[in-house]
């Protein structure tokens, strides 16, 4: 009879490395690292009580091995414990989580990018100015990751690599803040989707990298134009059946909320584009327009109604119980997202419709869309636009590209005459958002151009006589071509051209 040889009993660790806490061994806690994980070829993440100068590094199973050095190794691990649910916040993530990571097992040039993306998000979230101060290391790592895709294309030409690179680069400077840039990278994703959209039209329909890729360019799209007032969407969403009024673009059965986001980013786009197209007739009475324009605006203005109902019913129905926190709060947003929308166009079509009730009915959808965001900002132990411990703050540091809630609250602003509704949304970025960024939209240039146009005693105050728009007494400023970054030059420029002024009558 063999016998088994008792267990020795030690006294449990908790403060060793967390790759040895994985494999169940006892660490040495050598530093910089432990001996078990470097004779064992091994990366040694560091341990529980080192600095907390850099965002923690969760554990995440990575389905390959990972080629590269081991700070490469660290920072794709760091991806896909952080940067990928951060990029793809409320909404699918699909693409970032699952798709890009799949293809950073094979595609080099993918896996380098998403490493050179990681150590930029990683040092931006480190920093509390607007934009990260672009290093050395930085512009090393972007222009290796821009030489790689080109000498990757010329070998095997390759639009899905070319596309998700394209995402990838939009992405570093919208990080670093060059937003011209990040607009230049982001068409040209956008126009190769256009090409593989006429040409390849079953290609992008069927394959799911593909179609997953046409949900983000879609709505980045929109997020540029919705930024740079001049800019009409590149992608063309809407069919000639729905422009017409034979086909709906808003199904009568959805299927899920990606369905009801899909809807919604084909209305956004048409709106875009039809507003765009027919610039020429915004306010004009309904005797001046031509039928065509008329019939397409209210066609489309159903369908916005159709949505919002869809909307509606799906937030009171029963089916909303069984909803993940995650699934909730896309919806609240999904929500927010389709009122703002919808009160663009309103606000086109108003003068055909010839309603009195204009400003109470714009009054009723800023309180709602105010509601639904304070609700997805203030979210504590299940907030999936801050952290998941603790409430966000004005430090708490932010950055995605997929909510567009800056938008939405700078929207309001601009366009609500009501001081309380201004003084909310203002109040919900200075609160919440204000080291955020979203894509092109930085918060605090956009708090800090509200501020500069209207004088603090105009935001506070009720008299009736104040019940201007912020646009207003900002034309020419807030609705430039170029976005958040242009306005604020040209309030720079004015503010310095007024101050060169007094110190001349002072002289």
């Amino acid at each position: 009879m063999v016998s088994i040889k008792p267990r020795r009993s030690t006294p449990k660790v908790r403060t060793g490395c967390v790759t040895c806490k994985t494999h169940r061994i006892k660490c040495d806690e050598q530093r910089p690292g432990c001996r078990r994980c470097i004779s064992a070829g091994r990366s040694c993440p560091g341990y529980p009580q080192a600095s907390s100068s850099q965002p923690e590094i969760k554990m995440y199973n990575i389905p390959f091995k990972v080629p590269g050095s081991r700070v490469d190794r660290e920072l794709l691990h760091f991806y896909c414990c952080e940067v990928a649910d951060s990029l793809s916040r409320l909404s699918n993530t699909t693409l970032w989580t699952n798709l890009i990571l799949q293809r950073c097992q094979d595609q080099s040039v993918i896996r380098n990018s998403i490493v050179a993306l990681t150590s930029l998000y990683r040092d931006y979230m480190l920093v509390r100015s607007p934009c990260l101060e672009v290093s050395v290391k930085h512009i090393h790592r972007i222009t290796k990751s821009h030489s790689q895709l080109r000498a990757h294309l010329t070998r095997e030409p390759s639009a899905e690599v070319a596309l998700i690179c394209s995402l990838i680069f939009y992405t570093f400077e919208c990080l670093i803040g060059n937003v011209q840039q990040a607009l230049w990278h982001l068409d040209q994703g956008l126009i190769l989707m256009r090409s593989l959209q006429m040409d390849y039209p079953h290609l992008v329909d069927g394959q799911e990298t593909y179609a997953e890729l046409l949900v983000i360019f879609s709505q980045l799209d929109i997020h540029a134009s919705i930024f740079s007032p001049e800019r009409t969407p590149i992608l063309k969403l809407v069919l000639p059946e729905q422009v017409t009024g034979v086909m709906p673009a808003v199904p009568e059965r959805t299927f899920g909320l990606s369905h009801l986001e899909s809807s919604l980013t084909v209305l956004q786009n048409w709106t875009l584009r039809h507003l765009m197209e027919f610039v020429e007739y915004k306010n004009l009475p309904q005797a001046q327009l031509p039928s065509i324009v008329l019939q397409e605006r209210l066609h489309l203005e159903a369908q916005h109604q159709k949505l919002e109902e869809i909307v509606e019913k799906t937030a009171t129905s029963e089916h909303f119980q069984s909803f993940t926190s995650s699934q909730r709060q896309r919806l609240v947003l999904l929500r927010s997202q389709a009122l703002i929308s919808r009160t663009i166009l309103l606000e086109n079509i108003i003068c055909t419709l010839e309603s009195a009730d204009i400003h109470l009915e714009e009054t009723r959808r800023f309180d709602i869309a105010l509601t639904q965001i304070s609700t997805l900002l203030s979210l504590s132990s299940e907030s999936a636009y801050g952290s998941s411990s603790a409430k966000m703050t004005p430090s708490t540091r932010v950055f995605t590209i997929s909510t567009n809630i800056i938008a939405m609250l700078y929207f309001i602003c601009l366009k609500t005459n009501d001081r309380r509704i201004l003084r909310t949304a203002l109040s919900l970025m200075q609160e919440y958002l204000f080291t955020s960024r979203d894509g092109l939209w930085d918060a605090r240039t956009a708090i800090t151009i509200i501020k500069a146009i209207l004088p603090e005693d105009d935001i506070q105050s009720e008299e009736p006589g104040r019940d201007f728009k912020l646009e207003e007494v900002g034309s020419g400023i807030v609705d430039t071509d170029g976005g958040l970054e242009e306005a604020f030059k040209m309030l720079k420029i004015g503010q310095s051209q007024i101050r060169e002024l007094n110190t001349v009558e002072r002289r």
